[in-house]
């Protein structure tokens, strides 16, 4: 679970979020729709960590969670590299079967040597969100992860999320995709004028 109380955020002088009250629970996904630079990214990276908030209290279990950032990150080297070396500096074990499992559900595994310079937008989406799900957190936060995607990977991207939900996770997910909004979520919310609003289920 994630308790929001009294938060606000500003950029100088202007107050980009202003958000009362709000529990996110584990078990479900939240779309967090709005215009762009509504403060929806500032929002997930608030509750990431990534931001400090200027004003309220965060309760959220800080070793628990992981962002999907919408620009993807990765070290120089291969896709293979880059889906084990992380965990390999944190000292966290991953089933290279898992691994494997999804790098075929999105038919990329014959990039696993390929440099990931050299991949398309697409493909370095994929490989972010694999590498993001292979963290198995309990608190799983998407900055529109499918928006450089093809629509088949899209529908599978949905159908991991609805599977991690129903094993308990909570999931935030930042999406332009209304209508995928209304596939998966079990709340649409809505940054609208600092508020978070729902509009949604």
């Amino acid at each position: 679970m994630i308790k929001v109380s009294k938060l606000k955020k500003y950029y100088g002088k202007k107050l980009i979020l202003d958000i009362p009250n709000f529990i996110f629970e584990k078990g479900k996904i939240y779309s967090v729709v709005g215009k762009n630079g509504a403060g929806k990214s500032t929002f997930i990276k608030i509750l990431s960590g990534i931001v400090s908030l200027d004003e309220g209290k965060l309760e959220i279990d800080k070793e628990n969670i992981i962002l999907s950032p919408q620009e993807p990150m990765f070290f120089k080297g291969d896709v293979w590299y880059n889906l084990t070396e992380p965990f390999k500096l944190c000292k966290k074990k991953i089933s290279t079967n898992k691994l494997e499992e999804l790098l075929n559900r999105f038919e990329i595994d014959s990039l696993k040597k390929s440099s990931v310079n050299s991949l398309s937008g697409g493909e370095k989406a994929k490989v972010q969100f694999i590498r993001t799900i292979l963290y198995d957190k309990n608190c799983i936060f998407l900055d529109e992860p499918t928006a450089s995607i093809d629509k088949k990977s899209s529908f599978i991207v949905e159908e991991i999320l609805l599977e991690l939900k129903k094993i308990g996770k909570l999931i935030i997910i930042i999406t332009h995709d209304q209508d995928q909004a209304r596939r998966i979520s079990d709340e649409i919310l809505e940054v609208d004028e600092a508020k978070l609003l729902k509009r949604g289920t």
